[in-house]
């Protein structure tokens, strides 16, 4: 058997249900009078036993009325969350619950009738009772659920919009891109794939591994521009014309020049590393180890 959703029965979702179907109840006997309680005859004896007016009378069986149901649904509820902490429930075994909830209310309510309708018989009364309880319970039971499944979808396409964000976010950490002196993206290259960036005047040389194979465009900006762009990450300036990717560096070298890096791609050329910028890049080498 199927089961049904479990946000339908999820503790919140319970209470919920045990607090809204009075409040409706009350609001429907109040204003349908589906009882008929102001049929009371003004003389009738419990009336009298009570020494109280009709009007009161009436508020006192709505309000009885309205505590019993309430009892009624949160102590069904309270089984039922019991029960589907071990086993799921099906939408037969559901339905089924929810008529026994009915029978019950019906029940009682036909017990409370007899006492105040002497003029049907037992079965007219709980049929009556029957009739009336179902719609008492079915319509706040219909408007719960409606309200349960479009709460369920809502936090549903939330989760998706986080998801995506965050895929979204991981695919930009991903990726670098670079940009022209308009701001416009020029390149979007994998980050693990991004070897450096070369000033060549007002141009700036990109190199990029594409299959493998080293690959350069050049892209109208100055280096100063791109590096701030890229500060953030271990792609560094460590050269007034080289910004480098310090997660690809295979080799770092001294020689009597100074010091250089090598990529150990054939084709890519040793970039060299000014004094200004070896603190820097070697803080950022130890951080990445």
């Amino acid at each position: 058997m199927t089961p049904i959703p479990s946000f339908i029965y999820k503790r919140s979702n319970q209470i919920t249900m045990i607090i809204f179907v009075p409040i409706f109840a009350l609001l429907f006997i109040t204003i349908y009078r589906p009882f008929n309680f102001d049929h009371i005859d003004e003389d009738a004896a419990l009336l009298h036993r009570l020494n109280i007016s009709r009007e009161v009378l009436v508020q006192l069986i709505t309000v009885c009325f309205i505590l019993v149901g309430m009892a009624v649904v949160a102590i069904s509820r309270w089984i039922m969350g019991l029960y589907t902490r071990k086993r799921p429930i099906s939408y037969i075994h559901y339905i089924s619950w929810v008529v026994f909830e009915i029978l019950v209310m019906a029940f009682l309510f036909t017990i409370a009738a007899i006492f105040t309708d002497t003029t049907k018989s037992v079965t007219t009364l709980f049929y009556n009772s029957l009739m009336k309880t179902s719609l008492i319970l079915l319509i706040p039971y219909v408007m719960c659920y409606i309200y349960f499944i479009w709460q369920e979808r809502v936090a549903q396409l939330r989760h998706i919009r986080e998801r995506l964000a965050e895929d979204e976010t991981a695919l930009q950490a991903a990726y670098v891109q670079i940009y022209d002196e308009k701001g416009e993206m020029r390149l979007s290259v994998r980050r693990e794939h991004l070897l450096l960036l070369e000033s060549a005047d007002n141009y700036v040389c990109v190199w990029y591994l594409n299959n493998n194979l080293p690959k350069k465009v050049l892209v109208r900006n100055t280096l100063t521009r791109v590096a701030k762009q890229l500060e953030a990450t271990h792609i560094q300036r460590c050269h007034r014309s080289y910004i480098i990717n310090l997660d690809l560096i295979k080799v770092m070298r001294r020689e009597k020049e100074g010091i250089y890096v090598e990529f150990g791609i054939e084709g890519v050329p040793d970039v060299p590393v000014s004094k200004t910028y070896i603190e820097s890049i070697n803080q950022w080498l130890v951080k990445g180890a």
